[in-house]
């Protein structure tokens, strides 16, 4: 793609250009890699542009900001035809999005490859029109969501000293009330305190979430639900379960806080999580 022409969204809070990087610096490196830089947009005093806005002025869309900057285009953009390609650029705090993309947050690399990579449809997941990449979790403290996507790359000691340390700091935040929840495809609903619904692990895969949910009322329900996090099939109390679907409704007499991709935000009930009805096309480096 070396020579086309690249519009920037930018977010100079994320956690990247906190901590120094220049949208100078940015600008020279995504210029060297081959790209004609077209146009910018600042989240911090504008939408992003819709397609109509970028037809004819840019052949592929750059996003460089944190997790919810990324999340906050890419729910616009879904949806929406004429949408360019978007290339994700880690500069947030914690980079799920793209990690999850390009199996890597080296900036540099990412750029470096963006010039010659290929443009691939990103399959999403939905939830009550909010999309995420990565994984929903539903009555989940921020901390443990961060915990499951670190324990997928740890050894069993550090999967066993990761959850003792995340004990605490999931202790206040997880018991809640009851929700049930039905997989499609299943006859009868089941009762959580805890869901956790991450996408496949391949970006461009058509295959189906893996559900972790739970019921967890005291201290042995938690460390039970951790252990099995860690090591699935350890649990066969039947308080914690596993799952593979496409589509899950969870419903509760409350709104249900939800945490998308890192980001928490507040739904109300039915809550309808289905994977791979929205998609968008990423550079995939």
């Amino acid at each position: 793609m070396a020579g086309q022409r690249l519009h920037l969204i930018h977010n100079a809070s994320s956690g990247a250009f906190m901590r120094g990087l220049e949208l100078d610096v940015l600008r020279r490196k995504l210029e060297a890699a081959g790209w004609e830089m077209a146009g910018e947009t600042d989240l911090a005093q504008g939408d992003p542009p819709g397609p109509a806005a970028l037809a004819g002025c840019a052949d592929a869309l750059a996003i460089a900001g944190g997790d919810g900057s990324i999340k906050a285009v890419l729910n616009a953009l879904t949806g929406q035809e004429g949408v360019t390609p978007v290339l994700i650029l880690p500069c947030g705090t914690a980079n799920l999005l793209a990690r999850h993309v390009h199996a890597s947050i080296n900036l540099d690399t990412i750029i470096e490859r963006s010039v010659s990579a290929a443009v691939r449809p990103l399959l999403l997941g939905d939830a009550n029109g909010h999309v995420f990449a990565v994984a929903a979790a539903v009555g989940v403290s921020p901390a443990l969501v961060k915990f499951r996507e670190d324990i997928r790359k740890l050894g069993l000691w550090g999967r066993v000293g990761r959850s003792l340390a995340s004990l605490r700091v999931g202790w206040r935040s997880m018991f809640r009330q009851p929700f049930l929840v039905q997989a499609e495809g299943e006859d009868a609903p089941r009762r959580a305190t805890a869901i956790y619904a991450a996408c496949p692990d391949s970006p461009v895969s058509d295959g189906r979430f893996l559900v972790f949910g739970g019921r967890m009322r005291n201290v042995a329900d938690l460390l039970s639900g951790l252990a099995m996090a860690a090591l699935p099939g350890v649990d066969e109390s039947g308080r914690n379960w596993t799952a593979r679907t496409r589509q899950l409704q969870i419903r509760s007499t409350r709104p249900l806080p939800v945490i998308l991709d890192g980001e928490p935000l507040t739904l109300e009930s039915p809550l309808t999580l289905e994977f791979g009805r929205k998609c968008v096309e990423v550079i995939i480096t």
